[in-house]
């Protein structure tokens, strides 16, 4: 009888020992997934027809940023503590300080702010007369063009009506055309693309040159461990335009949706907005 309660004590430990490692393991697969698992944008910049320019004095360039229609930057998760059981996985496994809390997600500030990219550009966020703005700077005399690009991982967006639910778009954001929606299981999606007024800025240095190319992008998908196949999904947010201008130049962007993810809804690729682009179409000068 001693011997069977010894052995039903050591399976009993065995289990105990063994459901703290299992937990801790999948809690861990849990806190450190992807961002390509978690709530997460691509924001990226191209400017052209930069490369070779001369020019005297501090050249600035100013685009849209990510952030909500009223302005709003995005909200990272929060860092937690692990649970016990990680704690003392960790504590065995001898893992490094920075995992022995959960992992840490950058704010907009430290995405974005006060990077140097090629070509000597400095990056800076902006508080301009059009609301916030994103900003390129560098003292060279002979320019080279911006290419950027940043992920960064957010707490929550809706990607069924990102303009009016809080979402991430390519800010400022003026005169949105009118909305349609259409019924999408428990939530709406688009029926076409909404555009909407924006801005792009250039310093008085560059003016008198050639056209300067934008191309601007924010694909924002949402959680994949938080949502059903048919509502996983992403929007796109896109600016495209050619400036011969300086000061502040409105441009026209445009969201598209992919619901669920490899649907090809409303495309943005295949709409009048692209198709005029590259049909040579020049973005308007604020009056």
């Amino acid at each position: 009888m001693r011997k069977k309660n010894l052995l039903l004590l050591a399976i009993f430990i065995v289990l105990f020992v063994g459901s703290i490692f299992a937990h801790a393991i999948y809690t861990d697969a849990e806190d450190w997934r992807s961002p390509g698992r978690r709530y997460h944008c691509i924001y990226e910049v191209s400017v052209g027809g930069l490369s070779g320019r001369e020019v005297a004095g501090t050249t600035v360039i100013m685009v849209p940023i990510p952030a909500t229609k009223e302005g709003k930057f995005f909200t990272p998760p929060a860092q937690k503590d692990p649970y016990l059981s990680q704690r003392l996985m960790h504590e065995i496994l001898d893992w490094p300080e920075q995992h022995r809390k959960g992992p840490y997600f950058e704010n907009s500030t430290e995405v974005f702010d006060n990077k140097t990219i090629s070509g000597n550009w400095t990056t800076f966020i902006a508080e301009t007369d059009k609301g916030y703005m994103y900003g390129f700077r560098t003292n060279e005399t002979r320019l080279d063009d911006i290419s950027f690009s940043r992920e960064f991982v957010a707490d929550y967006f809706d990607i069924f009506d990102p303009i009016n639910n809080g979402s991430p778009v390519l800010y400022p954001v003026e005169n949105v055309s009118e909305i349609s929606v259409v019924p999408y299981g428990d939530y709406v999606k688009y029926v076409s693309n909404p555009t909407y007024d924006t801005y792009v800025y250039l310093s008085e240095n560059l003016e008198g040159g050639d056209t300067v190319s934008f191309n601007i992008e924010l694909e924002a998908n949402n959680d994949p461990t938080e949502w059903p196949e048919e509502y996983c999904g992403c929007y796109n947010n896109l600016l495209l335009a050619k400036v011969n201008d300086t000061g502040y130049v409105k441009a026209r962007a445009i969201l598209g949706q992919e619901v669920p993810w490899r649907s090809g809804s409303a495309s943005l690729w295949s709409s009048q907005y692209v198709l005029d682009f590259y049909g040579d179409v020049t973005s308007d000068t604020e009056s």
